[in-house]
């Protein structure tokens, strides 16, 4: 395991275990379901950093953008549950107006949280909340299965200009080897939803035993959403 995802992965522990406290440990009826609010007229700004390495070709790409995400109307999908559209406008620079960029759909079950993102379903958190709790986050889309994972909730959390009591982190990826890196997590806050989004993919033709990954990239991506502004109506 690189001593990045170590790193990430200790702090992750850290701060979990820490706020793991007796209502967490005995609320096992505990359903969570205000870590992912659907408000119709809410919105919640990001600023996207995306990086994009390909050492072969000299290929060392950084973008940052914004993304404002609004939730619109609500339809009926094709489950005959109730979702919500959510419209996500885009721009370059803080300055820029929003211009549209794409239209997603969400939802909450009682038992699921879940969203449509370019066309692939995701479950994004599964009800009640528990410990170590997972399951199939692609099990609605034709992706590989995959293991999503509350590793805990009820924790504080600060990004930017917040800081929130209560937060909940899902581990959709956390592997690691002398050649590669693979960590990808979302933070949602209490009655808030998605404050952060990290998805990191890494890999090196290079095996250097005292030199992390990080440090010898070959080919790779980073994706970070991190929360920058809350618009609610109420």
């Amino acid at each position: 395991m690189t001593k990045y995802l170590i790193i990430v992965l200790i702090f992750i522990t850290a701060v979990f275990a820490a706020c793991t406290t007796e209502e967490n440990q005995n609320n096992d009826a505990f359903f969570g379901h205000e870590y992912f609010p659907i408000e119709q007229g809410n919105a919640m700004i990001y600023k996207i950093t995306d990086i994009y390495i390909d050492k072969p070709s000299n290929i060392y790409d950084t973008s940052i953008y914004y993304i404002k995400e609004v939730i619109d109307i609500p339809i009926i999908d094709n489950e005959n549950d109730t979702a919500y559209r959510v419209e996500r406008f885009y721009k370059s620079s803080p300055n820029d107006n929003w211009t549209i960029h794409s239209v997603w759909t969400t939802k909450r079950t009682e038992l699921t949280a879940e969203k449509v993102e370019e066309n692939l379903r995701f479950i994004k958190i599964r009800f009640p909340l528990k410990q170590e709790y997972s399951w199939d986050g692609n099990i609605f889309n034709e992706l590989e299965s995959k293991e999503f994972r509350i590793s805990s909730f009820n924790y504080p959390y600060s990004i930017n200009d917040y800081s929130f009591d209560s937060c909940l982190i899902v581990i959709q990826d956390s592997s690691a080897s002398l050649i590669h890196t693979d960590l990808a997590y979302e933070v949602y806050a209490f009655r808030f939803g998605l404050v952060y989004k990290e998805a990191t993919y890494i890999n090196s033709q290079e095996v250097i035993f005292d030199l992390p990954v990080e440090e010898r990239i070959t080919t790779g991506t980073i994706f970070k959403q991190e929360l920058i502004e809350i618009e609610f109506l109420n």
